[in-house]
């Protein structure tokens, strides 16, 4: 008779996602240097260089971009003049004293700051006019015999001043709100110069390529594992099927040999009789057998 057929052995589950893991990492590794392409085009290039390795093995790299002469000569006049606004921008901060000096001083009005400075600057041209006509006035008295001190000389005088003031005062009033807007203007402009400077002076954010995924599957060892396991259990329960039924054949042989006598009690007895339940029970019940000869198969 055939031996049972013995089941198949267990594969250990640490071995299996270990070399699962290992798959991954291999798989992950392929995909990392498979994504880095090194790109080139008129205007520079960027390249990849391994750098060194990470505590866990996985490789590290580095990205590279360089521009073309052409184009490194471009991006230097462009710092270049970016240091030099940006340098302008802070000296012209510093000249205007900004939070030095309170605005309204420095904006001021019709007699002082920078709208004083305008309006005396503004009203200066009249002077010339004044000086003019008050000449013209004293030559026109003293050819009429008024005396300066004299009431006549005096009050004429007197109504030529009150003239020129209202008409100084109307001009400053007409003036003022115009040399108050330029004083201002005059005023901001240091800072929003300096503004337009420092944007432009400003750092560049310095802009890299994406780096193209290139995804590899790694090999489903788990998955494969376990079919196969499954697989080698399914043959093994076939195997033992195979095997039961078998035997099962073979126990029923004497059954079909010795028909009414085994069905009777016979072959039991005779069983029984030549000791079955040692460890020699097979060679005493064909040595029965044969004592019974041919005339007990029917």
């Amino acid at each position: 008779m055939g031996s049972s057929p013995s089941p198949p052995p267990v594969t250990d589950p640490n071995i299996t996602a270990q070399n699962q893991q290992n798959l991954n990492f291999q798989a992950g590794t392929q995909s990392q240097q498979g994504s880095m392409v090194n790109q080139y085009n008129p205007y520079g290039s960027l390249t990849y260089t391994q750098t060194g390795t990470s505590a866990n093995g996985v490789p590290m790299y580095s990205a590279t971009t360089s521009l073309s002469p052409q184009q490194q000569n471009l991006l230097n006049l462009y710092t270049s003049g970016q240091s030099t606004a940006g340098n302008q921008a802070n000296a012209l901060l510093q000249g205007a004293n900004y939070g030095g000096t309170n605005y309204n001083d420095v904006i001021g009005d019709s007699t002082r700051g920078l709208t004083g400075a305008a309006v005396a600057q503004q009203t200066a041209y009249l002077q010339p006019y004044f000086q003019t006509q008050t000449d013209q006035l004293d030559t026109k008295l003293k050819n009429q015999g008024f005396a300066p001190g004299q009431p006549g000389y005096d009050n004429a005088m007197r109504a030529l001043q009150n003239n020129q003031n209202n008409t100084v005062t109307g001009f400053i009033s007409q003036i003022e709100p115009q040399m108050f807007q330029q004083a201002q203007t005059q005023y901001l402009t240091p800072a929003q110069l300096a503004t337009t400077l420092g944007a432009y002076g400003a750092p560049t954010q310095p802009t890299f390529q994406n780096t193209p995924q290139l995804q590899i599957q790694p090999a489903n060892l788990v998955g494969a594992t376990a079919n196969a396991q499954q697989a080698a259990q399914q043959t093994y329960q076939d195997q033992l099927q195979q095997n039961n039924s078998m035997m099962s054949g073979l126990f029923g042989i004497p059954t079909a040999l010795l028909g009414g006598w085994a069905k009777s009690g016979g072959l039991s007895s005779l069983l029984g009789a030549g000791g079955l339940a040692g460890a020699d029970g097979g060679a005493a019940a064909l040595a029965g057998l044969e004592a019974l000869g041919p005339a007990a198969i029917i």
